[in-house]
């Protein structure tokens, strides 16, 4: 873990698209947390979900919600996947088309 997290801050500056950009970071390590006490036993698949609130919460310096438990897993797992596709640059594209040249196909 070491390793990464003196990595990711030279991959920042090196990645970033201008000199602006790139002193914005520094390149200090990060600092994590090993949470081990209190993590919920989810079902298979909240993994992902719970990985994210976490990091989410991390940075925005706020408390792990207590409430994730198998019930909340679900719907932080469905509210995730529509936030994700609302933010996707043209999925909504192909909402409005008529798709006309497929009218048809299986028939």
């Amino acid at each position: 873990m070491e390793n990464f997290v003196t990595m990711v801050p030279y991959l920042l500056v090196e990645c970033a698209l201008s000199d602006e950009q790139k002193v914005q970071y520094t390149l200090e390590p990060y600092t994590y947390a090993r949470q081990t006490d209190g993590v919920p036993q989810c079902r298979a698949g909240d993994c992902g979900p719970f990985a994210l609130k976490y990091i989410e919460c991390h940075a925005l310096g706020m408390e792990f919600p207590k409430a994730f438990n198998k019930r909340s897993g679900k719907s932080i797992r469905e509210k995730m996947a529509v936030d994700i596709f609302q933010e996707l640059p043209m999925c909504h594209e192909w909402e409005n088309q008529d798709n006309d040249e497929n009218l048809g196909t299986y028939e």
